[in-house]
């Protein structure tokens, strides 16, 4: 009686494990992008559909490409997968990532996980393959006219907005 219990409850964290694990691999895959508000708090996103001159759209209520809506000019700054970052204080290589600017910047600003800083204006688009294609899982930050994957993009702050006269 007492074996059986405990076959009967290994089968189960068993199978509870495999369930979860499957879940987890059905969760997309897709950088987390920690937004910073200018008002000082902070949400997460995933995944990060679109950055245009107005508005930042991410997460998955409604169509794909489309999701949650967010003010670009409520935004400070961008980081990616910040959880992981903060657990892992280097990358595989040992080198440690770059850290985001303090202080407002005149033009936007991306960090690029190999150091590199490039100022410009910010878009974020879905990557359109050889035939034209919308590709919306594989977005791409358009900056200065080259694309560049997103994967690449550690941080990216964003100049403050301009006030209208």
């Amino acid at each position: 009686m007492m074996c059986s219990k405990k076959i009967s409850m290994v089968i189960a964290a068993f199978c509870l494990g495999f369930f979860c694990e499957m879940t987890a691999l059905a969760q997309g895959g897709w950088d987390v992008w920690t937004v910073y508000l200018r008002d000082g708090s902070r949400i997460d996103a995933a995944p990060v559909w679109s950055l245009d001159e107005k508005v930042l759209k991410y997460g998955m209520s409604g169509k794909v490409g489309e999701g949650k809506h967010l003010r670009r000019s409520l935004i400070g700054s961008m980081s990616r997968n910040v959880a992981a970052r903060e657990s892992m204080k280097t990358d595989s290589a040992g080198n440690v990532p770059p850290a985001l600017p303090e202080g407002d910047v005149e033009k936007d600003l991306v960090l690029m996980g190999d150091g590199r800083q490039v100022s410009g204006a910010v878009l974020i688009r879905a990557r359109t393959d050889g035939s034209g294609k919308i590709e919306h899982f594989s977005p791409v930050l358009v900056q200065n006219g080259v694309e560049t994957d997103l994967r690449k993009v550690e941080h990216i702050k964003l100049a403050k907005p301009k006030r209208s006269t």
